[in-house]
Formats: C-alpha cells, structure tokens, sequence
C-alpha cells in the first residue's frame, strides 16, 4: 500500500474534531491574537508581592496602534493561514531571516547563537532505518509498521543542528537520490514521544539571504519548539522521511546542548487580592523564554475570574506584560510563536497547541491559563512581574484600549 505524507493517515484514531479544532485554534489567532496551552508541574508555595503598575505602558502602546494596526494584523492573518496550510494540509512555514534566526524561526542573537550551531557533521552520527523508528512501531502497532514501505538508501544528509533546549532546528542536504523526489516530513521522535514539526525546501529567498553560511539551493529546514517539555542536553532525533511512492525511512542523528537551558522551579503566590497564580514554567534559553502561568480563583472570585476569562470574540485579547530583574520589558500581546508541539506517545497523546479555551472550571474553582515562547528573552532572572492585560478595540483603524488586571499581577523571587 502506497503512503502518502498524511498525519491523519498515520495516525487514524486522530479525531476529525481535532482538525476541526486546530482549523478553529487557527481562526481564533486571526480574530483573538492568542492561543494558549496547558502544562502541569509541581509547585513551591511561596508568598508573593502584588505588583501595583501604572498604566504608562498602555499609553506608548495607544500613541502607535493606529500605525502598526492595519500592517500586524495583515501579518497575523498571513501567518495563521500558512499555519493552518501547514498543519491541515501536511506543509510547512518557511521563515525570512538570516543566521541562526532564519533556522530557528525567530529573532535571535547571533553571536549568542553560534555556541548551540553545529555544523560539523561527524558529531550527528546520521544512520538511516527503512520506514518508522521503533517508537513509531510502538505507538501505531507492528501490522500498520508492516505497511510502511521503507527506503534502505539515505535520502538526506543533516549539515546543521541548532539546540539550545527550547529549539530543536537543522539544515539537511538531498543526496542524489533525494534530489529526485518531494520530501515531506511533519514528524521527529525524541526518546518516547514524536514530535510533530515544521520542514520544508528552502525558497530562493531564503538561500540568498544565508549567503555564507554553508546553505544551497535545493536543501531543506526542519524546526521544532519544545516549549516545556522536559527533554534532556543529549538525545538522538529521529527524522520521519516521506518520499511518495518510493516510501518512508528514518533518518537519526545526535543534538547535544552543551550549556543548559535555565529552567527555574515553580512558583506559587498570593495577590493581595487573595489570587493564587503559579509560574507552572520558566525556561530560559537563548532563543527565547517558554512560559506558562495558572491562575486559580475560588468561587469568592468568580466575578474576577470572569473579568480576566470572557474574552469578547474578535473584540478582546487577553495578554501578559513581563518585567524582569534586568530592567527588561516584554508582552504576549503580538506574540506569533505560541504554539507548541503537537507530541504523541505509547501512553496517550499531549494534545498542546489544540486546545482552544484555557479557561475553565474544576472541583469547585476556576482556573485560567496563559503560556508563550517569548522572543528576545533570554537572560538569567532573579524576579519577574507579570500583568496580565485585556485589550479591546482590534479592528482596522479602532484605538486599542487597555486594562490593567491588577487583581492578578504578581512577582516571583528566584534564588541567584
């Protein structure tokens, strides 16, 4: 039986609702600007400081959101299309930039970033396997693997590996016989679970705009954000490589961090307005920061729960300002690299990045979530303030308006 480059067909328990709700989790970046995930931990229960902030912030966001209005959400809408052309349809994004940037899909520092490139390709350790790794086998059963028609001959040669413990990216080469047929992938294994990734042919663009970095023409990128997953410094990834007719192979190779990720322990506090909020995940890499922040009211609250948790359709967003210890200021607010991997294991699936409301009610409370891969974060912090904010007023040409939720701003202290 042939096989096509088909998540569904590769995964056929996969509910059409899923689909159904990714299509909409895509919608809703469109009209809300925000999409978010759950990620459970442990916690250490400290009391915490209420961060009182004044609004200046919403007033330098006011004096130019009619000018940067119309041009982002032109932005938002076309990234959210190819997105949801690369999740639905098997494809891919392909990202402009240069460096190291251009690998990992978002601005990063390139002199920073060239301790976690490497391109010397003896340190992958590259073999190939006919059809699926074996965690594949393990999830999807022995008589679907028999199905797969492998390919023994190698079809690509990794040549770059960027990890720093947040992103997972690599350049890889067509080999002769590669360059004679459509490469496809959306899946890559990490120990026990599979990744579903982003990988495609470099543009014309792309190539020209990496002069000197030891790209060409015809070769390919993979990226994957592993957001809070707990992944170790040193594994082997597994490339899942569809080639058509011809069939599937495995192709492996080694990614090694050599300095760590910053990952800081959880942190529960108080808000002088009796919130319980709870830095679920910090982990601080060079491309960025993951975070993932719950709120928990109890039923004494719930008129402050709905406050931060009714977002009114196309008309509100919902987002987190961060100010850190270094004098750093961050949001959430236009942030597009929220999502994180789809992940896929023996046991049962993370559906991360499917779920569309992270606002919800158990055993007697209600719980709000929020998470994002924040870009340009990546020093080492002892304190961190987040405010959450709601923002109204998202048509072309309509002044935003901005709302401090107070009641739910907080400071986490972190031991140097």
């Amino acid at each position: 039986m042939s096989e096509k480059n088909s998540w569904g067909k590769d995964f056929p328990e996969t509910p059409e609702s899923f689909r159904m709700a990714l299509k909409e989790m895509v919608e809703k970046e469109i009209a809300d600007d925000e999409i978010e995930v759950k990620v459970n931990d442990g916690t250490n229960h400290v009391k915490g400081k209420l961060n009182k902030r004044n609004t200046k912030y919403m007033q330098d966001r006011r004096s130019s959101a009619n000018v940067l209005n119309r041009r982002w959400r032109v932005v938002k809408i076309a990234v959210a299309a190819l997105v949801l052309a690369g999740i639905l349809g098997g494809g891919v994004y392909a990202v402009t930039k240069s460096g190291a940037s251009s690998l990992v899909g978002r601005e990063v520092d390139e002199t920073g970033a060239e301790a976690y490139l490497t391109t010397d390709a003896s340190a992958f350790n590259q073999t190939v396997t006919p059809g699926w790794p074996q965690i594949m086998v393990d999830i999807r059963g022995e008589d679907n693997a028999a199905e797969v028609k492998g390919v023994s001959e190698p079809l690509l040669d990794i040549t770059q590996v960027y990890y720093d413990g947040l992103s997972l990216a690599f350049y890889a080469r067509p080999t002769g016989k590669g360059k004679r047929h459509q490469l496809n992938s959306d899946r890559l294994a990490i120990g026990d679970a599979v990744y579903m990734i982003h990988f495609d042919k470099l543009s014309d663009e792309e190539v020209k705009e990496n002069e000197g970095s030891g790209v060409k023409k015809g070769d390919y990128k993979g990226t994957v954000q592993l957001g809070g997953r707990d992944v170790p410094d040193s594994f082997t990834a597994s490339l899942i490589v569809d080639a058509g007719s011809l069939g599937t192979q495995t192709i492996s190779f080694d990614a090694k961090l050599d300095e760590n990720a910053i990952i800081k322990p959880a942190q529960t506090v108080i808000t002088e307005d009796g919130v319980v909020a709870t830095v679920d995940v910090l982990k601080i890499a060079e491309s960025g920061t993951y975070i993932h922040v719950t709120w928990e009211f109890d039923e004494s609250q719930k008129e402050l729960y709905d406050k931060m948790s009714s977002e009114g359709g196309g008309n509100q967003v919902v987002f987190m300002a961060l100010d850190d210890n270094n004098g750093n200021h961050f949001t959430t607010e236009d942030n597009m690299d929220t999502r994180q991997t789809i992940v896929f294991t023996v046991d049962g699936d993370d559906w991360s990045g499917a779920e569309q409301r992270k606002s919800y009610e158990a055993d007697g409370k209600y719980y709000r979530e929020m998470f994002g891969i924040i870009e340009g974060m990546n020093q080492d912090v002892t304190s961190l303030t987040v405010t959450p904010y709601v923002r109204t007023g998202v048509e072309d040409g309509e002044e935003h308006t901005y709302t401090n939720l107070d009641f739910a701003a907080f400071t986490v202290e972190y031991d140097e």
